[in-house]
């Protein structure tokens, strides 16, 4: 009989950051800021924290991409602030959009983007 375990994880969501297409149900959301804590556990029922995460996570599927502690409270200052946070977020939302991507596949997809934008522009 197990009296003790780790690896219970939950989940706190601070909120809504920003849109984006998730690259695992290729659905476009507002992906929520959030922790997620992992626990030591007695007879299941969570008891102390050991261990913190700090995401942005897909709501529709529950992938998620991990941040730095100095990137979660930056945009979670900006999220209340959403004047001034909109560049700050663009900034993180593309460093999220080519993470694990060449430095050619990155130029390939910058260039894409100028061309799309010219072309809703003339249209």
């Amino acid at each position: 009989m197990i009296i003790w375990g780790w690896g219970k994880v939950t989940r706190k969501f601070i909120g809504g950051v920003f849109e984006r297409t998730c690259n695992y149900c290729n659905q476009t959301n507002v992906w929520r800021l959030c922790i997620a804590t992992t626990w030591f556990t007695l007879f299941f029922i969570p008891i102390i924290p050991y261990k913190k995460k700090y995401q942005i996570a897909c709501p529709s599927c529950g992938s998620y991409v991990e941040l730095t502690r100095e990137q979660f409270e930056k945009l979670k200052v900006e999220m209340q602030d959403a004047v001034s946070g909109k560049a700050a977020i663009e900034t993180i939302d593309e460093g999220l959009k080519y993470s694990g991507k060449t430095e050619t596949q990155i130029n390939y997809l910058k260039q894409m983007e100028e061309y799309n934008k010219m072309k809703t522009d003339s249209e």
